[in-house]
């Protein structure tokens, strides 16, 4: 996996360094006295903390800021990335080697002490506990200093002034990871995963890696997914393509897939295999309903509290030239449905609406224009030109050619309609031609807002 080589960090983003990085530096380490328990608040049979007391002798008086991680001697079932969020975790995730530990929980707490023998106590949420999945006893790694930061290079802690940092390692009794509280999880990823090389237009290049993985989904609904793919170098943290789809999933046991494009995997030069980090959120539901008891106002549908779901690993290798550095992101399936509507009623249109439905291969911006000409003829009679945000999948796009611009034009049809979607990122322009049924250009409305002055 990956390992963290970033030239300065918040020690936030660093729990997840090796202690023995602090021994370079000199500084005074607590005595490691301590005491863990587990607390069940709601008296329900499970703990909502695992509550972790050190005693550490305090060179100073002061506000001491305490960061402390909990971790576990095997990875979460969503990889390292799957771990909780009381803090976020390391990015990236520490190497897995054999006797590698795995952040599983985070504490993040600022006290007043006095100078002198004293107990530090930090609790680790118990529904982060049972998330990973992962059974104790766990090992316990807090860092104490004066102040609000601390500043990294690569050897580890930039040195600071003797007596203001404090290390402190604990190993905790054994626990199962369910006895501690569940947390809500509206779906989320079991462990398993696939990649796949796509070549959708078989001219021997992928214009995609689609990677598939596993999740259980106990609630219905529209989630996001989004993950990127990152290089698997030690030194250097690189992205190599990134990629985002809404999906609907129904409560079984399934998977979710996600396409990265071959033309950012080529862009990159960087032959797999590669890193990836899936993130799931859900289900997300933005309808009104009216809000009692005012009958006019409206409220946000209540939706249940949840962390994202992660899950990481690695690809199978694969060589970036393998990828087409033109993807086409889309096509037109051939269907298209045309309609006139008049709003007014006043026996005019308002415009012409071509739907076209496409097969899009993934979510992307792209640039929607249109031409509107006669049969036979190079004349324009409408233009049309709108951005839009098109989800994976099969979808419709509408192509509106303002009624007014038509009338005006005072051609009448049947018209050739030449319909465009660039994607916002460049690339293959895909478009396609369809032809209208006959119209005189009389039959639309010449005011543009559709009403009579």
């Amino acid at each position: 996996m990956w390992t963290a080589r970033t030239v300065v960090l918040l020690v936030a983003l660093g729990i997840g360094s090796a202690g023995a990085a602090w021994g370079l530096h000199a500084l005074v380490t607590a005595n490691g006295a301590g005491t863990d328990y587990g607390l069940d608040t709601n008296g329900n049979g499970a703990f909502e903390w695992l509550v972790v007391e050190a005693g550490v002798s305090l060179p100073q008086a002061g506000t001491w800021t305490i960061y402390a991680d909990l971790s576990a001697s095997s990875p979460p079932a969503g990889g390292p990335c799957g771990a909780g969020y009381g803090v976020p975790p390391p990015m990236p995730p520490i190497v897995a080697t054999a006797d590698a530990t795995y952040p599983i929980a985070w504490t993040n707490e600022r006290y007043f002490f006095s100078a002198g023998e004293q107990t530090i106590r930090m609790a680790f949420a118990g529904t982060d506990i049972e998330r990973a999945g992962v059974d104790g006893p766990y090992r316990v790694h807090a860092t104490l200093f004066l102040g609000d930061m601390i500043m990294y290079d690569r050897a580890g802690p930039i040195p600071q002034p003797a007596g203001d940092f404090l290390e402190w390692n604990y190993t905790t009794k054994a626990y199962a990871a369910s006895a501690f509280e569940a947390p809500i999880r509206p779906a989320y990823f079991t462990g398993g995963h696939t990649d796949q090389a796509v070549d959708l237009d078989g001219d021997g290049l992928a214009d995609f890696l689609e990677l598939r993985a596993d999740v259980h989904v106990n609630m219905e609904g529209n989630y996001s997914l989004n993950g990127v793919l990152m290089s698997p170098s030690a030194d250097v943290v690189r992205m190599v393509a990134y990629a985002y789809r809404a999906v609907a999933l129904k409560a079984s046991d399934t998977s979710v897939s996600l396409r990265f494009r071959g033309d950012q995997i080529r862009s990159a030069g960087v032959d797999g295999p590669w890193n990836f980090s899936l993130t799931m959120y859900g289900p997300i539901d933005y309808r009104l309903y009216p809000a009692a008891p005012d009958p006019v106002g409206s409220v946000l549908r209540p939706q249940p509290l949840s962390y994202p779901e992660t899950l990481c690993g690695s690809t199978s290798a694969y060589r970036a030239s393998d990828f087409d550095d033109t993807v086409e992101l889309l096509s037109f399936t051939g269907r298209f449905e045309e309609l006139t509507p008049d709003r007014d009623a006043d026996g005019t249109y308002d415009a012409l609406v071509i739907r076209a439905e496409l097969e899009v291969f993934v979510s992307a911006a792209f640039d929607v224009s249109g031409l509107l000409q006669p049969v036979g003829s190079s004349r324009d009679v409408a233009k049309m030109a709108a951005q839009a945000w098109i989800l994976e999948g099969t979808q419709w796009v509408e192509f509106v050619f303002a009624g007014p611009d038509i009338r005006a034009s005072g051609l009448d049809g049947p018209y050739l309609a030449t319909l465009s979607l660039m994607p916002t990122a460049g690339r293959i322009d895909p478009t396609t031609a369809y032809t209208t049924q006959a119209y005189h250009a009389s039959d639309f409305d010449a005011n543009p807002t559709g009403t009579q002055p």
